[in-house]
């Protein structure tokens, strides 16, 4: 007789409370301790680059808006995620995280940016964040990994592409709300409610990625 494993299950409250080891970021999903996956380099110079001209698109345009990379946003009694980017508005980021950093109230956009777990950005992440509220999604795939992982890609996806969510009610019966998504390539500049006057093209978004 095989003994069944057991696994720990925990509350958001108590996993943020815990001290977890260094040099890694984990997730609580559904109650269980999840590592994240680390990025690469051209990951982390995409969000850099996408932190500063948003952050730069904010002040241009006086929207209000703070620009954060991996904030604790906990969803639910059971879950925390950590999303690449959130811009949200400089009030509620005050409020909320004065106590400690942790967002119990949407932020106005969340930003996936697609590595080799791309079911869980294009399938999964968009449930998690309209059933939390968050009024705009971004989901950029910039296809970097396909030189180390050919394998792990959306095979719908066949060059660079950002696809904006934005939030409406849902028609089916399952769900209150979903993302109503288009879909960006190539010269196409980028079309946001949250920042309407964004002069970004995905071409520049995706070179971030280079360090330009």
């Amino acid at each position: 007789m095989v003994a069944a494993v057991q696994f720990q299950t925990y509350t958001a409250e108590d996993f943020l409370s815990l001290e977890l080891p260094e040099g890694q970021e984990f997730e609580l999903v559904n109650g269980i301790i999840t590592p994240m996956p680390e990025p690469s380099g051209e990951h982390e110079n995409l969000r850099s680059g996408l932190l500063v001209e948003l952050t730069l698109e904010s002040r241009r345009s006086n929207l209000g808006l703070l620009v954060h990379p991996k904030p604790v946003l906990q969803l639910g009694t059971k879950d925390t995620r950590k999303p690449d980017l959130i811009a949200i508005d400089r009030e509620s980021w005050n409020r909320q995280t004065m106590p400690t950093a942790v967002l119990k109230e949407p932020p106005s956009v969340a930003i996936e940016i697609v590595s080799t777990n791309w079911e869980e950005d294009y399938r999964n992440k968009p449930l998690w964040y309209a059933a939390f509220g968050v009024a705009e999604f971004w989901i950029v795939d910039p296809l970097f990994t396909l030189a180390r992982y050919p394998n792990r890609k959306n095979p719908k996806i066949q060059e660079p592409i950002i696809s904006v969510g934005r939030l409406v009610p849902s028609q089916s019966i399952l769900v209150e709300r979903e993302y109503e998504f288009e879909s960006f390539t190539g010269s196409d500049r980028i079309k946001s409610q949250i920042f309407p006057d964004l002069k970004l093209t995905v071409e520049q978004i995706i070179a971030f990625g280079q360090g330009f």
